[in-house]
């Protein structure tokens, strides 16, 4: 299981930043690629990089990713209301 400390190597493994990542993650479970990519202001091929870096992941570092990251943007949200 990966630990939460390891969160930093998981994204430099795969050259994402906390940001792009969550971003992605957002966007991707409720839009499609073309779609995506015009929310996050990006190319459809720099969606695919996304996309074929989490298919790289191990089913951990997926699940940690996306729970950390949902997690910490959830916050964000209340913290901002």
């Amino acid at each position: 299981m990966v630990g939460l400390t390891e969160t930093d190597e998981i994204l430099e493994k795969y050259s994402l930043t906390p940001s792009t990542a969550a971003q992605y993650i957002d966007a991707i479970v409720r839009m499609n690629q073309i779609q995506t990519a015009d929310k996050l202001g990006v190319s459809r091929d720099t969606v695919n990089r996304y996309k074929n870096a989490f298919d790289r992941m191990s089913p951990e570092e997926r699940s940690h990713l996306i729970i950390l990251l949902t997690q910490h943007n959830l916050f964000d949200q209340f913290r901002n209301e």
